[in-house]
């Protein structure tokens, strides 16, 4: 059995005060407004399946194409990745499995460094890891919170492969200062786009910018397949290596014949299906949380210590998560507003903990200074924020701030 990694009590009293408390509980809200549902809570984020899911999933089981062969996955890779600017997708398993089969065809091994985000979900940092390579971290920019593109240049070495960039939240990365570096050092750029979906730069839609793009289609995403992730990109010999790594990476010569390392990554046809229904809705659930993202800022944006999320002029942000910071001026800290929420029924999510504090990364990062990324896991946390979400709710949640700022919620 893997052994964990523990931290020692001297270790943590280092990065204590910036890792976030327990999560609160939920109070069921007895009587929340008119119309309202006794008992309810307000999520982070609901699937919404309004579409075709149920038509296409009883297409699946009423022709008994359940496996990764039928049908969907083709349709599915296809719709989803020319909604993304790309002529090639090759779904799969998860986002996480998406980044490592980008990695692994892209060449990526043990004597390689990749550079990524440190204010990033675990999984980008891993699937590094799981190619024997050595995750290189960038601190963040205190506006848009993405990777810090003028702090990427002093973290290439003869070893560095290429950088992974990760739209946070829906907002993308500065794609031209990250590109010209790139360039510039003969390193390819992959996206990191499982937040992204229909998020744009430039006119040009997120998922067509770099070498490749992954994406994760778990269930608060804002395409769903439940798990799910898919690798997208313009480029057809990659698209190759990475269909056929995905399949055990069996040969085209005979059957169980493998010339290469494989993963067993498919995507099945039943998660293809759901996948194709929310990707014929993808221009609706992206509007609806811009829509809900906007009336947050008409609420919000006088509540006195709250910053707001932004969007860079040129780009379309698509807030996946609509997240704020908490500072000293709101009056009480990030967690003890979450427990203020919790018990008006409101769920919340504290932000990314940095890959630079967490216990299997921290060593090898130790005393490396990422003073940003440090503040947003401090102080930031995102509000619900799914397809969901109404009008009345975004009311609610407005009111209940300005409550927990009075110390009356």
């Amino acid at each position: 059995m893997r052994d964990e990694t523990n931290l020692s009590d001297e270790e943590l009293a280092q990065i204590r005060h910036l890792i976030p408390g327990p999560e609160p509980t939920l109070v069921p809200i007895a009587e929340r407004m008119k119309g309202g549902r006794a008992g309810r809570t307000l999520p982070v984020a609901d699937t919404l399946l309004a579409g075709n899911e149920l038509r296409y999933l009883t297409a699946c089981v009423e022709t008994n194409w359940i496996s990764s062969a039928g049908s969907f996955v083709k349709q599915f890779e296809s719709q989803f990745a020319a909604a993304m600017g790309c002529e090639f997708g090759v779904a799969c398993s998860s986002g996480t499995a998406a980044l490592h089969l980008a990695l692994a065809a892209l060449g990526v091994g043990p004597d390689d460094e990749v550079i990524i985000p440190t204010f990033t979900m675990i999984a980008t940092a891993n699937a590094v890891a799981y190619t024997g390579a050595t995750p290189v971290l960038v601190d963040s920019e205190p506006i848009n919170w993405n990777m810090d593109p003028a702090l990427v240049a002093a973290r290439i070495t003869p070893r560095t492969r290429g950088i992974v960039v990760m739209h946070t939240y829906g907002n993308p990365v500065d794609m031209d200062a990250i590109g010209r570096l790139t360039d510039a050092r003969d390193l390819w750029m992959l996206e990191d786009a499982a937040e992204a979906h229909g998020a744009r730069y430039q006119g040009r839609a997120v998922g067509s910018l770099g070498i490749a793009a992954c994406f994760s289609f778990y269930a608060n995403k804002i395409v769903t397949t439940g798990e799910g992730g898919m690798v997208t990109t313009n480029d057809e010999k990659l698209a190759r290596v990475v269909r056929r790594l995905r399949d055990h990476a069996f040969s085209d010569e005979r059957h169980f014949w493998h010339k290469c390392l494989g993963f067993n990554y498919r995507m099945t046809n039943l998660q293809a299906a759901v996948g194709v229904a929310q990707t014929e809705r993808l221009a609706d659930l992206v509007e609806t949380r811009r829509v809900n993202a906007r009336r947050y800022g008409e609420r919000l944006r006088s509540i006195r210590g709250l910053t707001l999320p932004v969007e860079t002029p040129g780009t379309t942000n698509v807030f996946w998560m609509y997240g704020v910071l908490v500072e000293e001026a709101f009056g009480c800290s990030r967690d003890e507003l979450r427990e203020r929420l919790a018990r008006r029924g409101i769920e919340t999510r504290t932000f990314f903990i940095p890959i630079h504090l967490q216990p299997i990364y921290y060593r090898a990062h130790r005393g490396q200074p990422y003073p940003v990324a440090e503040a947003l896991c401090q102080k930031g946390m995102y509000l619900p924020s799914g397809a969901t979400l109404s009008e009345a709710d975004v009311d609610y949640v407005a009111e209940s701030l300005a409550r927990a700022q009075r110390g009356s919620a």
